[in-house]
């Protein structure tokens, strides 16, 4: 179940209802603002309200409004980004995946052609991409995991007490040719 809506967000949506119900005034025949807002509620997204929509409804519900504010434009992109929002998700979730542990995305469009008989990010649906995501994760911790213990190995091997310092060996910068 996805997290309800903001006080912001129904803020914003009760003033596109709000304009939306001035605006088709007369064709209303009495009805008020708030059984208004209900009914556009019901139709963009079947919830009885604002109070039960959550954020999977929000960008229908934009969307539906602005239609009925005539803001065509604004309210096709709002549903194209209703439509998609579960694929953008899990896009955003690979890449943060892939920049947290230095891998390219190239890296997670190869894991996806392994995992896919050689679908790439890009041809597949929202549920492998998950797996492609669990994939980058697990691979990740296990590079952590293994450089954690390597550097401990490092740590016990080293001799305690010595009374030696490292010390640092210089590296060469660069040359411009």
């Amino acid at each position: 179940m996805s997290a309800p809506l903001s006080k912001n967000q129904k803020r914003y949506l009760s003033e596109l209802s709000r304009r939306a119900w001035s605006k088709a005034g007369p064709e209303l025949d009495g009805i008020s603002e708030a059984d208004f807002r209900h009914q556009e509620v019901a139709a963009a997204c079947g919830k009885l309200g604002l109070r039960c929509a959550d954020q999977n409804d929000y960008k229908l519900i934009e969307g539906h409004l602005l239609e009925k504010l005539g803001r065509h434009g604004a309210a096709f992109n709002a549903q194209v980004r209703a439509a998609t929002e579960p694929r953008r998700l899990v896009e955003h979730k690979i890449l943060q995946a892939c920049q947290e542990f230095g891998f390219g995305l190239g890296y997670a469009d190869a894991i996806c052609r392994a995992q896919n008989h050689g679908a790439g990010l890009d041809n597949v649906e929202e549920k492998r991409l998950w797996f492609v995501f669990i994939t980058i994760r697990n691979r990740g911790n296990g590079r952590k995991k293994a450089a954690r213990a390597a550097a401990n190995v490092a740590q016990a091997s080293s001799p305690a007490g010595s009374g030696t310092v490292p010390v640092p060996v210089p590296v060469p910068e660069p040359q411009l040719i």
